[in-house]
């Protein structure tokens, strides 16, 4: 099981860089094509919702490499409750994550179901850039499982780069 969560883990880390080196093309067209006279209608949509991906997918990366923001103020205050407050944050990125993908999925079922697309010539569905949320969610939920169970008997932020 862990595997598997590392796995879709590292799709989505790849997908992140991939997305990251590949905004560079349309970006340097349409600034080629704007020089020329000849503007796009396509490069501002699409890299918005690619740079939306980046966003919500770089989450698994960024519990993986330990730079997933958290605040330490009563870890530091407190080192006794370390290990507790570690897996309260555990338990609490978890819940968010359920969150964010329950509210991501419905979020791209409305627009799915309402038929709902973008309001610029491209006319997008918009659920296909709505995905990011749910998949991002998954990501982090994915991930967090992933660190935790590696690391039972550490401290969370022994893993997660404190």
């Amino acid at each position: 099981m862990i595997r598997a969560a590392e796995t879709v883990g590292r799709a989505m880390t790849v997908v992140s860089i991939a997305l990251m080196l590949m905004l560079c093309l349309p970006i340097a067209y349409e600034a080629v094509a704007r020089a020329f006279g000849f503007p796009t209608i396509w490069v501002f949509e699409t890299t918005l919702y690619a740079f939306i991906f980046l966003g919500f997918l770089g989450n698994a990366l960024a519990v993986r490499a330990g730079s997933h923001f958290r605040v330490t103020l009563l870890a530091t205050a407190f080192p006794a409750l370390k290990p507790a407050l570690d897996w309260i944050a555990v338990g609490a990125t978890v819940v968010f994550a359920l969150l964010i993908i329950a509210s991501g999925v419905y979020f791209a079922a409305y627009s799915f179901e309402g038929d709902i697309l973008s309001s610029t010539l491209l006319e997008v569905p918009l659920w296909i850039p709505q995905l990011a949320i749910p998949l991002g969610g998954l990501g982090l939920l994915l991930e967090t499982l992933v660190a935790a169970a590696r690391h039972r008997g550490l401290p969370v932020s022994h893993v997660m780069g404190d």
